[in-house]
């Protein structure tokens, strides 16, 4: 049984590069310096994407994302892991999922809404929040749980959990995801991961339009090119009162929404530099500088959005684009 007492856990910019750092640092897998930093995991799992759906009838009308739908399951390849992962409607078979891997001695990433965790006492619905399971009281029927928005191990009840697990809310039923790795004896080689996390990166930004959660919306640098235009229009496609819904919604997205502060930009930043340094590599050093000036116009158009300044945030938008562009062509010319 894994002991919650002594489970290491560190507070994370995002929820899923957060509980990766967790689970590695677990299995004691690391490169020789010490466990992994959030941003090399992030990057080691070829987090890096972009997708953006506009819906008047949402609030705010649009769900904007900048890491890729499948960095749970990317990092398995990358890192040379086996992978299952279980889903179900039955909420009792998703606890047999967890509890099975807490009584193997491991803690169990699973998939939970936001709304539905007690602990948080939020109103907004995500369904895509990663969590780690890492105790039981069955005394109480509590669950100890490792969370990227906590500085320690939380508290909650397993109907609690249960209802987030089985939730259908934004933006796709959760269906008790379990999350059960296989983890290598050994990490594979630095530059091989390295190597095949900027390949997988490259390949979210320019690939076939690749949805979240099911939603209708444009991908990769398309998406890109999609939200940059929109971005330009919304006095004109929101009605008056939607545009300040979406304009503080836009702040959300960019620095809030367990984005590690800038759009995911800022976590594969830290990964490039930090994988500069193990390789001695100039060329990722200067990916890191561009991704660190990307990170800084993402930071510069929510500062925008949050004072409501749509006009100066057309042109910082704009300057996003040609960011994002230029920053997977640098990738893809050293892949």
């Amino acid at each position: 049984m894994v002991s919650a007492s002594s489970f290491l856990h560190r507070r994370a910019g995002h929820c899923g590069s957060g509980s990766l750092r967790n689970l590695l640092e677990f299995e004691g897998l690391d490169y020789g310096q010490g466990a992994l930093g959030e941003e090399m995991v992030f990057g080691l799992a070829g987090g890096l994407g972009f997708f953006y759906a506009p819906d008047p009838s949402w609030a705010p009308p649009f769900y904007l994302v900048g890491r890729t739908d499948d960095l749970e399951r990317d990092i398995a390849d990358i890192l040379d892991a086996e992978l299952d992962v279980r889903e179900s409607d039955d909420a009792g078979q998703g606890w047999d999922w967890a509890s099975e891997q807490l009584a193997a001695g491991r803690p169990a990433m699973v998939r939970a809404d936001i709304a539905e965790l007690e602990y948080l006492r939020v109103k907004m619905s995500n369904t895509r929040h990663a969590i780690l399971v890492v105790g039981h009281d069955p005394d109480t029927d509590t669950v100890w749980i490792a969370d990227n928005d906590r500085d320690d191990l939380v508290a909650c009840s397993r109907r609690s959990l249960a209802a987030a697990r089985t939730s259908r809310g934004f933006p796709s039923p959760n269906r008790n995801a379990t999350y059960v790795y296989r983890w290598p004896e050994q990490l594979p080689d630095i530059r091989l991961a390295v190597t095949r996390a900027l390949s997988r990166a490259v390949s979210n930004m320019t690939g076939e339009v690749v949805s979240v959660g099911g939603l209708p919306g444009a991908s990769g640098l398309a998406g890109v090119d999609a939200f940059v235009s929109s971005f330009e229009r919304w006095p004109d496609e929101f009605p008056d009162a939607l545009l300040p819904a979406a304009m503080s919604g836009l702040w959300v997205f960019i620095v809030k929404a367990g984005t590690g502060g800038a759009m995911f930009r800022s976590l594969h930043a830290g990964f490039l530099r930090e994988a500069g340094e193990l390789l001695d590599d100039p060329d990722l050093r200067t990916l890191a500088d561009h991704y660190d000036r990307l990170s800084a116009a993402w930071i510069e158009l929510a500062d925008c959005a949050k004072c409501g300044a749509h006009e100066a945030g057309v042109t910082v938008a704009r300057q996003v684009h040609d960011l994002e562009h230029a920053g997977v062509a640098l990738m893809a010319s050293i892949t």
